[in-house]
């Protein structure tokens, strides 16, 4: 039913470093009801390698549907693994023009794309003539501002994208100051097919006040802290109370030994544990916990330690409950 859906849809953004499978597999066990993306992946190392398919879009049954999104330039490539992605069961396959970061930038990848829409309209035509899968984008609302926000993405829907996603800032703006969702709503209006906002969710609250004339919202770095607040907007999206707002970390436990499980298996244990420390050190900041438990979090190097340092949390988080 991607991307049209009756009901406003809650989004897992597409984040480098982060939306991998297990992250996934771990945000679907806590929320059946969100969509996802996977982190950005490139369409031109995959399309002149295409056995790295496997690897790259690998999809679980209990995380389906997945969109897998795309960065690059070059719109041969992008055909091609947007067909392998295809093939390898995923919901759609989502062009990334809108990461701000220099070094993507910099090899015309991302927003560069939105400079460059005779460019950015050949990626969409080609990928649209290789697959039958939706075609979409996510992007921000221009480069220095929200001017061209508008013509650009007519252009884009006159090659048949089938939707859009924008980021509420300019590049220019990277991450700073606060999004701005007006010209999103003001686009919507321009279009016919489905547009999704984000930038700065971080409440069911917000979520229902930023939603307006939109087809759902996209939610990323406030995921990562909070996997359960994909709960609570879709539960006010859909009117009914959350019955567990707020869990207890004991409670969430299981969820987090499960997720520590799936990015150790398969792979080798100590680079898989050392990766999983920036997870730990959000906790840690999140949960307000010492800087003794710190030390503990970014030392792990073996699953069996992970699982110590989370029993460690929840018991830090009941003492610490009970002296207030």
């Amino acid at each position: 039913m991607w991307p049209r859906h009756h009901e406003p849809l809650v989004i897992l953004a597409p984040m480098d470093g982060y939306t991998s499978p297990p992250f996934r597999r771990f945000i679907k066990a806590v929320e059946p009801r969100v969509l996802l993306f996977s982190e950005f992946l490139p369409a031109t190392t995959i399309a002149r390698k295409p056995a790295l398919a496997e690897k790259f879009f690998k999809i679980y049954p209990d995380e389906e549907p997945v969109v897998i999104q795309l960065y690059g330039k070059d719109a041969e490539h992008f055909k091609i693994s947007a067909k392998l992605a295809e093939d390898r069961g995923a919901a759609g396959v989502d062009i990334n023009m809108g990461c701000p970061a220099k070094k993507v930038v910099a090899h015309q990848h991302g927003s560069a794309l939105m400079k460059n829409i005779d460019l950015a309209c050949r990626i969409i035509a080609e990928i649209k003539a290789a697959v039958s899968i939706p075609v979409t984008v996510k992007t921000r609302l221009g480069w220095e501002n929200a001017d061209n926000l508008i013509p650009f993405s007519l252009r884009l829907q006159e090659e048949g994208l089938d939707a859009i996603t924008i980021h509420g800032r300019t590049y220019q703006q990277k991450f700073e100051g606060v999004a701005d969702w007006q010209p999103i709503y003001a686009l919507k209006e321009a279009l016919t097919i489905p547009v999704f906002g984000n930038g700065d969710i971080d409440s069911p609250e917000r979520a229902r006040a930023w939603l307006n004339n939109l087809d759902g919202v996209m939610v990323g770095r406030a995921a990562i802290a909070d996997p359960w607040l994909l709960q609570r907007i879709c539960d006010a999206f859909a009117e009914t109370p959350t019955a567990n707002t707020f869990k207890p970390f004991r409670d969430k436990l299981p969820y987090w030994k499960q997720f520590a499980a799936m990015s150790v298996e398969g792979g080798e244990e100590f680079r898989a544990c050392c990766a999983f420390r920036k997870y730990l050190v959000r906790l840690v900041r999140d949960l307000g916990l010492s800087t003794e438990v710190r030390k503990q979090a970014v030392s792990v190097s073996t699953l069996q330690e992970i699982w110590d340092v989370l029993n460690l949390f929840a018991s830090q988080e009941e003492t610490a409950a009970v002296v207030t």
